[in-house]
């Protein structure tokens, strides 16, 4: 090293030169190992908080804890170099709302196409763009999938619309009709038909009056899993043992089934056009999870409103809720924005106030470019070209590439064809 030192010194040679020559043959590597530990850095942060939590194991034993915890597939097929794939892993996966929604109904995997597991799961399931998102039950069956970058919002909707299609209540279907009335089979059949939206009231009633003990462990569970709705015999009995059932299954997932049940009924009092459905639904939640009840209430009645057209209360009971709950909080005003404009139709005030929202969560300091889009396509439905590039344009000074990739294609759309907007999930593709 003393050598080297002196040479550059007596001979004027910039060290960073000499350098530069030492590591000239290794800096092909180097490049390879910077961005598997960028993108190993940006899986990190996509499964810590409250994200989606990503299973680290083998595709055998996946296909097992999915079979075990029935539970859909996920797979972020991706590869290192991908630059949608790195959006993707810094701010779509680590929502909080999207991992509420996968970690419930997913077991959820991230393989790189390129190496390791990616090269025998490729010869089973072909890919040929990046990301490409697989959704495959255990039975190693795809049941869907997507090619491009997706947002939170647009992830929720496709995940949701993947819960919707999967049915295998009809698995059961069969030999519950011929007469088997086991527990394994009542209890599977039961939470097939909760998960793909189906009735099963009757089917677990039925079962529960058979039973002479409602206390032992299998019961218990079974109690838990019926109880799909608030306004329903098996709710009634899930809160007089609710306190036995905490013993047997984790506080967090009795939280979560009491959350799917008034969400249940809350679609059953709009769909039935019920409004006091909302008051037992929400009643439930201030029994059972106190802290989120009032929330609930104020969120459900806007629901309420929205679908059944009631524009005549809708402003108030949105400003009311902004105000209590969510004005510091951009991912739900910008959903809320999206919910008015979806059911305002001709309502000038409603088209207004969801702009507004639109426009608050896009000025946020840590707003997602997601909400910006958001934003620029109300201002273009309400003010036109001119305005919605001036927003766009603003979104591009602030962001750099490739955070606001999806701020220039929309940019790009709205310039050269008046009202074409990218339509979500179409854009960052590698």
């Amino acid at each position: 090293m003393q050598w080297l030192v002196k040479l550059h010194l007596t001979n004027g040679v910039a060290p960073g030169f000499l350098f530069s020559l030492f590591l000239q043959p290794y800096i092909p590597h180097m490049r390879r190992i910077l961005a598997i530990l960028t993108f190993s850095v940006l899986t990190v942060l996509s499964v810590s908080g409250q994200g989606i939590e990503f299973f680290h194991g083998t595709w055998e034993e996946a296909l097992m804890k999915a079979k075990a915890e029935d539970k859909i597939i996920f797979v972020d097929a991706f590869a290192t170099w991908c630059g949608p794939c790195k959006r993707m892993a810094a701010s779509t996966f680590p929502d909080v709302e999207v991992g509420k929604l996968f970690n419930q109904h997913f077991l959820s995997l991230k393989i790189d196409m390129e190496q390791g597991m990616g090269l025998e799961f490729r010869k089973k399931f072909p890919v040929n763009a990046y990301p490409t998102l697989l959704f495959i039950d255990y039975d190693e069956e795809l049941i869907q999938q997507s090619v491009g970058a997706k947002s939170p919002a647009d992830l929720i909707a496709l995940g949701q619309s993947i819960i919707g299609k999967y049915d295998k209540s009809t698995k059961y279907e069969a030999a519950y009709n011929s007469g088997d009335r086991s527990y394994q089979l009542v209890y599977d059949y039961v939470a097939a038909l909760n998960k793909s939206g189906k009735p099963s009231v009757k089917i677990a009633n039925d079962y529960l009056t058979t039973q002479k003990d409602l206390t032992t462990p299998e019961n218990l569970k079974f109690i838990l899993e019926a109880a799909s709705q608030v306004d329903c015999q098996c709710f009634d009995l899930f809160e007089q043992y609710k306190s036995s059932i905490s013993k047997v299954v984790d506080q967090e997932i009795i939280d979560e089934k009491v959350r799917q049940a008034c969400n249940n009924t809350v679609k059953r009092a709009i769909e039935f056009e019920s409004p006091e459905l909302i008051g037992v639904a929400a009643d439930a939640m201030k029994r059972n999870i106190p802290s989120e009840a009032d929330r609930f209430r104020s969120d459900s009645e806007i629901k309420y409103a929205l679908h059944l057209h009631d524009m005549a209360h809708i402003e108030e009971l949105v400003n009311t809720h902004v105000k209590k709950y969510i004005k510091n909080d951009p991912a739900s005003l910008n959903q809320l924005a999206l919910d008015l404009d979806k059911y305002a139709g001709d309502n000038e005030s409603c088209k207004a106030l969801a702009l507004t929202l639109a426009e608050k969560a896009a000025s946020e300091k840590d707003a997602s470019t997601e909400y910006v889009i958001t934003y620029a396509k109300l201002v273009y439905k309400a003010k036109g070209k001119t305005e919605a590039i001036q927003v766009l344009d603003q979104a591009m000074a602030k962001y750099k590439e490739p955070e606001c990739k999806e701020c220039v294609e929309l940019r790009a759309a709205v310039k050269i064809k008046l009202g074409h907007l990218i339509k979500p999930g179409t854009v960052g593709v590698c």
